[in-house]
């Protein structure tokens, strides 16, 4: 899939049919880049859970996460999303306490020695979080400046655009930038080891992680619940970690235990689980894709039928399908476009405090009808404002 794929009424209809329409009385529409819109059928089973959990009179924070019943809720959501990811046994899947930013930390502790490096792909102010957390403790290096593009951060690096130094350990990247409203609809082919943060698109497309050394990808869009990160990673890219950590630092040590090295984060784990059970019986990433991009193709349409009205420096080859960003002719407009659409029950669309104008998110259980409504606000908006 590409960025603006035509989209036929048949996948139209799909949409409608496998995924909600509107949320329920009371409910506003959540535009939030995350935590995020979740599927109110997932939010009512947590709900029953919470006093019961599978009627073993006891809620599900209060499993001890050594007990039977926790332990298969671990393993279904393991196997879940080993599922979603379409990954064999030469790849482990677990979960790691903490989000992106964490592993941000804990990936050159794990696996760069003092003369090692690795590589970056700056293409995002999350990116550059990444490389910054490195740069801390281990000696990195950045193989695409995204920061030094005439537009900042307008576009992802072309093939062949990025340096990759001799022996680096691996080369990290976003795969969905959500603040930059940009997106790689392709793994990076490098000779290197391949790590990709995938927190705000895993499972939304059709994705190879087989290209991949370790895909991470925090809770809080996708996955759900905060506070917890999933890994899907080469059991030998792990293995070949340091031992001169503590255990609780290691990946490999987590993986080996099935993800309960210590007490987990067993709430987090469990909505991740039952947000990838959610994936896959709605028909997984392939009809995921195609209703994400439905969603998409209305808004940046909207954008870009305005006569500028609306505007983005992000390059319509590598537009992102979840993280839609715009600004208006003015920031004092801006200001009240999202008064005027909360006055509509559309929350959450204040763009990010380092982008500014406005970003409507998405994810995969976000409503179509929503997408709908706002690009019809947008077209009103700007007849009465341009």
């Amino acid at each position: 899939m590409t960025a603006m794929t035509p989209i036929t009424p048949a996948a139209a209809n799909i949409a409608r049919t496998l995924f909600p329409q509107v949320p329920a009385k009371g409910r506003v529409y959540n535009f939030s880049a995350g935590p995020a819109c979740m599927p109110e059928s997932v939010l009512e089973q947590i709900r029953e859970e919470l006093i019961d959990c599978r009627g073993g009179g006891i809620g599900l924070l209060e499993l001890s996460h050594r007990g039977a019943l926790y332990e298969d809720l671990n393993n279904e959501a393991e196997a879940a999303c080993r599922k979603a990811a379409g990954v064999g046994s030469d790849y482990a899947v677990f979960f790691m306490p903490g989000g992106a930013t964490v592993q941000f930390g804990l990936l050159p502790l794990n696996f760069l020695g003092e003369n090692d490096t690795a590589a970056y792909l700056d293409t995002s102010i999350w990116s550059y979080k990444a490389y910054t957390e490195a740069l801390r403790c281990r000696n990195v290096t950045v193989a695409f400046d995204g920061r030094t593009l005439p537009a900042k951060y307008s576009r992802v690096p072309k093939k062949g655009e990025f340096a990759e130094p001799k022996g680096a350990k691996y080369l990290l990247y976003c795969q969905n930038n959500t603040v930059e409203g940009t997106t790689f609809w392709a793994p990076p082919e490098t000779t290197l080891p391949l790590i990709g943060d995938a927190t705000s698109d895993i499972f939304s497309r059709p994705w190879d992680f087989t290209k991949h050394v370790m895909v991470l990808a925090a809770g809080q869009k996708n996955l759900g619940a905060s506070g917890a990160s999933l890994i899907v990673a080469r059991k030998d890219f792990i293995a070949s970690a340091t031992q001169k950590l503590p255990q609780i630092l290691r990946f490999e040590d987590h993986a080996n235990a099935g993800s309960r090295l210590n007490t987990p984060p067993t709430f987090a784990v469990r909505v991740m689980g039952l947000m990838a059970e959610w994936t896959l019986k709605v028909g997984g990433p392939d009809a995921i894709a195609k209703n994400n991009a439905y969603k998409a193709n209305l808004i940046w349409n909207a954008v870009d039928n305005s006569g500028g009205f609306y505007s983005w420096p992000a390059e319509k080859w590598c537009r992102s399908h979840l993280n839609i960003c715009f600004k208006t002719t003015s920031a004092s407009l801006d200001a009240t476009f999202v008064a005027e659409a909360e006055k509509h029950a559309m929350f959450g669309l204040l763009g990010h405090r380092e982008a500014g104008g406005m970003r409507a998110s998405f994810y995969n259980a976000f409503p179509v009808k929503g997408c709908e409504i706002l690009a019809n606000f947008m077209a009103d908006f700007a007849r009465k404002n341009g």
